[in-house]
């Protein structure tokens, strides 16, 4: 049986949530990098700590890139994202691109959502308490990829 892997991408902060098929937190993780290390060494930490991770059968579920993110950021954050796609897809790992719209009507009903509405809602729907936006946006793409295979 696979896990259920929901990334939620920041340049510094990455939140991680793993759930098997019972819905029950494996791991649940922000993923830091700091401005110490070169562009090139942050990709290369967050691409090999995912890759000790995943399995060929489990399923991942990426948060889309955001749009309204300008400059260096938006670049930065391409990056992030892709560097993970593409060992994804060269490792034949399951994955989906959620855009951010469909995580929050998912979590919360609308496509559009503050990240206080966000906690409360995987609260009140899963039962489900984060500190931390970044692992609860993580916990509703691992449970968008749990109800996916589930229906499947």
């Amino acid at each position: 049986m696979p896990n259920f892997f929901g990334l939620d991408f920041a340049y510094a902060n990455n939140g991680l949530i793993i759930l098997d098929e019972n819905a029950k937190i494996i791991k649940q993780e922000v993923i830091t990098t700091t401005k110490r290390n070169s562009d090139e060494e942050r990709l290369i930490k967050l691409r090999d700590y995912i890759s000790n991770l995943v399995n060929p059968d489990d399923v991942v579920y990426l948060e889309g890139l955001s749009h309204s993110s300008q400059g260096q950021t938006k670049s930065q954050m391409g990056a992030v994202h892709y560097i993970t796609r593409i060992f994804l897809f060269q490792n034949d790992i399951k994955y989906k691109i959620v855009t951010p719209g469909e995580l929050k009507k998912f979590i919360t009903g609308k496509g559009q959502a503050k990240k206080d509405l966000i906690l409360l809602n995987v609260f009140k729907r899963w039962g489900v308490e984060f500190d931390n936006s970044d692992l609860a946006d993580a916990y509703g793409l691992a449970r968008m990829a749990l109800e996916d295979f589930q229906n499947e």
